[in-house]
């Protein structure tokens, strides 16, 4: 029903483009609007559930903001903050004292979010490795993966890619098959909502994982890949770039439009680093109309909107 409910939307724009995590302008507002408020271990050891859940109900609270101003401006795609509620590995959500407030607050973001066809998305952080040779660090994984789907259920958003949690394999140890043995038996031991949302992303080094790599964990688990063209460019694998668009976009199950991410190197910067805005052209091999777009350039939201003004001109 809701994968209904959203294509009975307007057309999207060609592309459908979307950030990441921050709203600058609303992060330079008095007071300031943001969903990403954190804090250190040694804070949350010396002051305890009360002061992350004032934390992360701020958070919540400044997210429902966020969704109203991409509204505002046309933005249909967003990619919430892995640390809307911070250290929550370490305790269970319903334990903080404002879990209720937040949960009032989440649910509105929910409501709020699909009354405008907005898609959110998360991308927890590189400590989420499925397939670290450390138990106890799969173990920390499994719970913030887990936690990423308790708020996307807390939205009331029903278990699927829509709202998709991507993450990557990490480091590949040396044995790049083994390393995808282990991840999909990880995978495994996660919720069935959790697998739902479940997405893995190519990578931008030779000694980690190209969509060549990861079409075989696909086979074995069914996770949808997402495309990275930045990464591809330094770690292509088998598999040119329309090649490998491909070859992810049909991993993604039919009716949920797949995600794929785009940033550009800025000179002056290390390759690998995104830059400040996103200039083009932007190839999309003829897939505009059929993917979504995040765009992961350092001014965020405003490298979203001064690529649409180029894009009309």
């Amino acid at each position: 029903m809701q994968q209904l409910q959203q294509l009975a939307l307007p057309p999207l724009p060609v592309p459908n483009l979307g950030y990441a995590c921050l709203n600058q302008t609303l992060r330079l507002r008095k007071p300031t609007i943001f969903s990403g408020r954190e804090c250190r271990k040694r804070t949350f050891e010396r002051r305890g559930l009360v002061h992350v859940s004032q934390l992360a109900l701020a958070n919540c609270i400044d997210l429902l903001k966020i969704v109203q101003w991409n509204h505002e401006h046309g933005i249909r795609l967003f990619r919430v903050s892995s640390n809307m509620f911070p250290w929550a590995s370490a305790y269970h959500l319903d334990d903080l004292p404002d879990f209720a407030a937040a949960c009032d607050a989440l649910a509105a973001v929910g409501q709020l979010a699909r009354s405008y066809g907005q898609r959110l998305t998360s991308h927890p952080s590189h400590f989420v490795q499925l397939a670290a040779q450390d138990e106890s660090l799969v173990q920390s994984s499994l719970r913030d993966l887990e936690v990423q789907s308790q708020i996307f259920d807390l939205m009331g958003f029903a278990p699927s890619h829509w709202n998709k949690i991507n993450i990557h394999v990490g480091g590949a140890y040396g044995d790049k098959p083994g390393t995808l043995l282990r991840f999909a038996r990880s995978v495994d031991r996660l919720s069935a909502d959790c697998r739902a949302r479940l997405t893995v992303e190519n990578d931008d080094r030779d000694t980690m994982f190209s969509t060549s790599d990861l079409l075989p964990l696909h086979d074995w688990t069914g996770v949808p890949l997402v495309f990275d063209f930045h990464h591809h460019k330094f770690c292509a694998g088998l598999l040119s770039e329309a090649e490998a668009l491909e070859a992810s976009l049909a991993t993604w199950p039919q009716g949920i439009r797949p995600i794929v991410h785009w940033s550009e190197s800025q000179e002056g910067r290390k390759p690998h680093a995104h830059s400040d805005l996103i200039m083009g052209p932007m190839c999309l091999h003829g897939r505009e109309a059929e993917v979504d777009v995040m765009v992961e350039a350092k001014h965020k939201e405003l490298a979203v909107i001064e690529f649409q003004r180029i894009m009309a001109l």
